[in-house]
């Protein structure tokens, strides 16, 4: 079981679908600092202390970003089962590993890659904007340093979160339609759901509003732990879901 988690955990990360999501994600992070940029470089060349933080910090906040984030998250793995029935991979790789140690394999590397594909995309764009601003900014106590940076790793952490739980529904909802296209389509389109849903019907009803997940403006049980207990919780059901449909599949198949 070990080796097969192992092995699509690698497979996940290793992807090109991980490499190009990274590098997406980055890119869409500066181009949501460009206005920021402008208007700052407008009043003079000098950057306050920390401006490298805050700017990243704001674009995690934008519109730009927050969309972006449950179609990245997806690419990596969501269509994995999909193509391993459709390529009759499945048929040589599943008499070596038993179906529990396939299913697990499958879940986990798919949470894994699409939680970290936003992880790294956050940390890429954090050192360009550290390679980039930090010559033009004020100068400032180097032990501020492990602050700034805590700042971006708590972002990153709610974006990883968020990143496990969207690529699982992609995931689920491809392999039960066994459709590669839902892999892809289906992260946004629920994200995009239920921010319509909070917007225009529910606003009360924050706990279940996407944007939340990324960036809390609610006083949540246990802080930012209760935000990723939520999203485990959410995670676990689609899990649950995935493993019964799989263990029938593959056991009839």
């Amino acid at each position: 079981m070990f080796y097969t988690i192992r092995s699509d955990i690698q497979r996940a990360v290793l992807s090109r679908g991980f490499r190009i999501g990274a590098l997406a994600l980055a890119v869409v992070i500066i181009l949501a600092c460009t206005e920021n940029l402008y208007k700052m470089f407008a009043n003079g060349p000098q950057l306050p202390p920390g401006y490298h933080v805050g700017i990243i910090t704001n674009a995690l906040s934008s519109d730009m970003v927050t969309f972006a984030t449950p179609i990245i998250c997806a690419l990596p793995f969501t269509p994995a089962f999909v193509d391993d029935m459709q390529s009759g991979f499945i048929k040589q790789f599943l008499p070596r590993c038993g179906i529990n140690a396939y299913i697990l394999g499958k879940l986990i590397a798919c949470a894994i890659s699409g939680g970290l594909v936003l992880f790294s995309g956050i940390l890429l764009a954090y050192v360009l904007s550290t390679l980039g601003l930090t010559v033009l900014e004020d100068p400032f106590d180097g032990g501020i340093i492990a602050t700034y940076s805590g700042i971006i790793l708590a972002k990153a952490a709610l974006y990883l979160c968020s990143g496990m739980l969207w690529s699982l529904v992609g995931f689920t909802l491809a392999s039960i339609t066994k459709s590669r296209y839902m892999a892809y389509a289906a992260p946004f389109v629920f994200y995009y759901i239920l921010i319509i849903l909070h917007e225009r019907y529910f606003a009360a009803w924050y706990y279940l509003y996407p944007k939340e997940w990324l960036n809390p403006s609610h006083v949540w049980m246990l802080g930012n732990w209760g935000l990723i207990l939520l999203q485990s919780a959410f995670m676990l059901g689609f899990g649950i879901i995935f493993a019964i449909f799989a263990k029938r599949k593959l056991g009839n198949g």
